[in-house]
């Protein structure tokens, strides 16, 4: 069961993050279901809503909805996990399906995309060190 076990890890993480909405610390536990409904859009080219934010990693919910352009985090790894839908992840020039379940590495600098099937997908993005949300870098050519 890859699920709970990926599931189980996220909740051992809990004590070092900070609630979006919560100045305080500690442990957080929420349907991702409901992030998605209660948490505001953040502004940008990318359909992200901020779960939680602490001192050394940011933990994301991404409802792609249209393509996410390539781009690269010149000083951030990011941990990609598909909880539903399915679409085509670009990495480093290589195309790759990908679909619940999966969960996709990206060290920093490697120039990535995602063109998600269908507009049901959910996504955790999990980044370290803590995503302010400046370090998206589009490669030339490609908007913002």
């Amino acid at each position: 069961m890859k699920r709970p076990t990926f599931l189980l890890s996220l909740l051992l993480l809990g004590p070092i993050l900070l609630a979006a909405d919560s100045p305080r610390r500690g442990s957080l536990v929420e349907n991702i279901r409901s992030v998605i409904e209660r948490v505001k859009l953040q502004p940008g080219a990318v359909p992200v809503r901020l779960f939680a934010q602490g001192e050394k990693l940011t933990v994301n919910v991404v409802t792609p909805i249209s393509p996410i352009l390539a781009h690269y985090h010149a000083e951030h790894e990011e941990v990609v996990y598909v909880v539903k839908g399915s679409g085509t992840m670009e990495l480093a020039g290589e195309k790759k399906g990908v679909k619940e379940g999966d969960i996709i590495y990206i060290p920093r600098k490697t120039v990535h995309s995602f063109t998600p099937k269908g507009k049901d997908g959910q996504v955790l993005s999990i980044f370290a060190p803590a995503f302010d949300g400046k370090d998206r870098i589009f490669v030339e050519g490609q908007a913002k």
